[in-house]
């Protein structure tokens, strides 16, 4: 499995999304109904667990977008 496979599958299963939209880099909180806050942390605990990085409180908060998420990935050293 790919690191993008691995975190295509973190999105489909914290926002709980049953189609393709987690392709979609520009995608957010307002376009994902999902996407509240205690799912926010859920998402970086997945993250962090399956990729092996701790990210840092500014990284979390600057999480707005799908390709916001895979851009903080890829300053970690994961290569999506």
């Amino acid at each position: 499995m790919t690191n993008l496979d691995k975190l295509n599958k973190i999105l489909r299963d914290v926002f709980n999304i049953k189609d393709n939209s987690y392709e979609k880099d520009e995608l957010g909180p307002d376009e994902i109904e999902d996407w509240d806050s205690l799912a926010h942390v859920e998402l970086v605990n997945n993250l962090e667990e399956i990729f092996g990085v701790s990210i840092n409180v500014v990284d979390i908060s600057r999480m707005y977008t799908i390709g916001d998420i895979k851009n903080i990935l890829k300053k970690y050293g994961v290569i999506i």
